[in-house]
């Protein structure tokens, strides 16, 4: 017999009522119905593992810890087992133990007249034995399916998460982190995104299960790396933040100058590009930006006749500031979406988008 060394130790399924003999010979007269000394059925079904093939002649041995003599099959009897995952064994343990089922029950049912009720016997066997796995499989889809919705609105927003983490993430007067905030955002993250998009999809049973694993996702998001280090911090002065913004500004394409302290009626900026004027205010702070800092840029804007207007700042804004910006047509911004504004104003973007 020849076998290219490849296939040897490949897995084959072999059928409990297949016949099996002991020589290769003996097993070409079972195609005349002729079952010789040393033939058996294959019994139990089980995983067996190939020594040679031959054309219609396979040899195989039984994969389960016995030392078992090598069985002759027929080819066409037995079914070479695909290299598949955990789900592919699953159905060929459950098939094997159909067929198991089955080959039991019509050498037996004979004697007992059952053998007409053999085929609704077995289709009961594989209800019970099938029905739990199906279940569980198709609850491991459905939770797979809401993470990968959940995963892929996060990486869609992961700089706007970074931003709003770096802004609310405060710390009280003793140094002690106040992560209360974020929390917030966070959950109104979860609350007008995330659950809409899994009642849209048909998964919303699913949150309860992905729950934490969701809220874990997303602090990793937030906590990422930033695309570029932010030297903004405590040992920088209101003059200088504004000339890291005029700075930012100009790498954004705008030619930007920074006004005089005094007489510049709300505008620590002007900027212009491409015949377009804007003029913005700087607010270096450790707290919230209130409505001022709104109106006053509203005032500055019509001093100067510009277009666009809006508050850069590297703390948040408070919730009637974002009102009032939103009604004035003012942005409110973070210091790192400086870069990439032009574009956004290009596209047609909004400021209430990001107030």
């Amino acid at each position: 017999m020849t076998d290219p060394a490849a296939a040897q130790g490949a897995v084959y399924r072999v059928p409990a009522q297949a016949i099996g003999c002991a020589t290769p010979i003996a097993t070409r007269h079972l195609s005349d119905g002729i079952v010789g000394a040393g033939c058996r059925h294959a019994g139990t079904a089980a995983r067996w593992t190939l020594v040679q093939r031959d054309g219609d002649i396979t040899a195989l041995r039984r994969d389960d810890g016995r030392r078992e003599r090598t069985l002759y099959f027929r080819t066409h009897d037995v079914t070479q087992v695909p290299a598949s995952g955990m789900v592919a064994r699953c159905w060929h343990w459950l098939r094997d133990g159909v067929a198991s089922v089955r080959a039991a029950l019509v050498a037996h049912s004979g004697g007992m007249g059952l053998g007409r009720y053999a085929h609704l016997v077995l289709a009961g066997v594989a209800v019970l034995l099938g029905w739990p796995v199906l279940c569980l499989v198709a609850r491991w889809w459905a939770r797979r399916r809401a993470r990968a919705i959940c995963a892929a609105l996060i990486a869609r927003h992961t700089e706007t998460l970074r931003l709003r983490r770096r802004q609310l993430l405060g710390r009280n007067s003793y140094g002690v982190i106040k992560p209360e905030k974020w929390h917030r955002e966070r959950d109104e993250f979860i609350a007008t995104i995330l659950r809409p998009a899994l009642r849209t999809a048909g998964r919303a049973a699913q949150w309860p299960r992905i729950a934490p694993w969701v809220t874990a996702r997303i602090e990793q998001a937030a906590r990422g790396t930033p695309q570029r280090p932010d030297i903004v911090g405590p040992g920088m002065d209101p003059l200088e933040y504004e000339q890291y913004c005029a700075a930012e500004l100009r790498h954004d394409g705008w030619q930007a100058e920074t006004t005089v302290g005094s007489g510049d009626q709300g505008a620590d900026i002007i900027a212009t590009r491409r015949g377009l004027r804007m003029v913005v205010q700087c607010k270096l702070y450790s707290r919230t930006v209130g409505n001022d800092a709104v109106q006053q840029i509203t005032a500055a804007r019509a001093h100067y006749n510009a277009t666009v207007a809006a508050v850069v700042s590297n703390a948040a804004y408070t919730r009637a500031a974002r009102q009032l910006a939103r009604t004035n047509g003012v942005w409110l911004l973070h210091h790192d979406e400086l870069r990439g504004l032009a574009q956004r104003l290009k596209h047609g973007g909004s400021p209430a988008a990001t107030a």
